[in-house]
């Protein structure tokens, strides 16, 4: 197990933020299902990449991973899985949801699994019993409704109701069902995080797939004509983005941070507009592609409905602990189902070290805290370990200490370098 110490720093030079986990692994899914070769650039290069890159070739898609690209011969919409396959997702929940849909229009039996967090914190029931419903055989080794499952198919197009409180459910029944025979009917209950099932219906336009969305409740997607192969560049990542951001604005630093491909239909860009809300100097270059925040006080009480940017919880809990006011953060029920339940790790962790935080129903409540320095523990959660890093570079005293630390590569795989280089003491 691998730990990191912080101390107080004073932050200063340019940065470049990570590519789009969540760009990359939909660039990588339609390339594999492309006809011809596909090159996107600028692609994330993690575990989880590497694990949806080998559940791609499962069915049978080419990839060759160079230096900052991927060329990618797909497999012009055809499944063509192979008898007993294995694959192991490692953590990547989008690459177990994605994939489960995709194998299950095959018709040969594949077997996934994952790691701890896969198997026991990731349900997959509402996906597994709507595939079942249309014809699919998928059975859960263990525990019901979650990794290993044995995985077979095909399953065929039909109306079905699915929960859609997990938008990676939907989103991989929009894209297997775009690869049917027929017109298939998706009746969504209870719909959540829906920028990020309109980012995959913005590459189900990009593809010109016919589709019908009734406010999120009802889908009816047409058979794909087509997918042509493309050239993509992966834009940066505006989840990661924040943790950088809101570094700077506690440590009371000027950072310039370079080389940003913005992109509209990531929603969490929306989380800077309520940073400079909350007194924040921000500004936002984007002919030059370069975001600047500059030295500012955070005051104001603010309600923050988070659905549309819940993977912002754990990094906006920390900012509240150094703005002057309270913030609620509202609606925030789905942070419980990620890497790991982070309304209740981020609580516990930022109460070590004093942090006025208690959990609500459907959220969190943050007022302005002394923070200490405190032995913390990342959950085996990335945005969990990001976060509480980046409390840990404003606090005065004696180093904060992290431990387990690894999963941080999950979407920062260069973080510790990056940082030290704009003068962060990371040990």
């Amino acid at each position: 197990m691998k730990n990191y110490f912080v101390k107080k720093s004073t932050l200063k030079g340019e940065i470049v933020c990570p590519s789009s986990k969540s760009q990359t692994m939909r660039a990588i899914l339609f390339a594999s299902l492309a006809k011809g070769k596909s090159k996107i650039k600028n692609f994330l290069k993690t575990d989880d990449t590497l694990a949806f890159i080998d559940g791609c070739q499962k069915f049978g898609s080419k990839i060759t991973i160079k230096k900052n690209n991927l060329e990618i011969f797909g497999t012009n919409k055809k499944i063509k899985l192979k008898k007993n396959e294995i694959l192991d997702v490692k953590n990547s929940g989008i690459a177990l949801r994605f994939l489960t849909s995709i194998y299950a229009l095959g018709d040969k039996k594949i077997l996934i699994t994952g790691d701890e967090s896969i198997c026991s914190m990731r349900s997959m029931l509402p996906l597994i019993e709507a595939l079942n419903e249309l014809g699919a055989q998928i059975k859960s080794k263990e525990k019901i409704g979650f990794a290993p499952m044995d995985i077979l198919g095909p399953f065929k197009a039909r109306k079905i109701k699915i929960d859609a409180k997990d938008s990676q459910h939907i989103s991989s029944l929009l894209i297997a069902s775009s690869l049917l025979k027929d017109p298939m009917t998706i009746e969504a209950i209870n719909p959540k995080e829906k920028p990020w099932v309109s980012l995959t219906l913005n590459w189900l336009d990009k593809f010109d797939i016919k589709y019908k969305n009734e406010n999120f409740e009802k889908y009816v997607v047409y058979p794909a004509k087509k997918i042509d192969a493309f050239e993509y560049v992966v834009p940066t990542d505006f989840s990661t983005i924040l943790f950088i951001i809101v570094a700077a604005l506690i440590t009371k630093s000027e950072i310039t941070i370079k080389d940003v491909f913005f992109d509209d239909n990531q929603k969490d860009q929306k989380t800077i507009e309520i940073f400079q809300k909350f007194g924040a100097n921000i500004e936002i270059d984007k002919i030059n592609k370069v975001i600047k925040v500059k030295k500012s006080l955070l005051k104001g009480s603010f309600s923050i409905d988070v659905d549309n940017f819940i993977d912002s919880v754990p990094i906006l809990a920390v900012l509240g602990c150094f703005n002057d006011g309270k913030i609620i953060l509202k609606n925030a029920e789905n942070a419980k189902i990620k890497e790991s339940n982070r309304l209740l790790t981020i609580v516990s962790e930022l109460k070590k070290m004093d942090a006025k935080i208690n959990q609500t129903k459907d959220g969190l409540v943050v007022e302005t805290s002394i923070l200490k320095p405190a032995i913390l523990n990342s959950h085996k959660d990335h945005r969990i370990a990001l976060s509480l890093l980046i409390a840990g570079l404003a606090l005065e005293g004696k180093p904060t200490t992290l431990e387990d630390v690894n999963c941080i590569s999950k979407t920062y795989p260069s973080f510790k370098k990056d940082f030290n280089k704009i003068g962060a003491i990371i040990l």
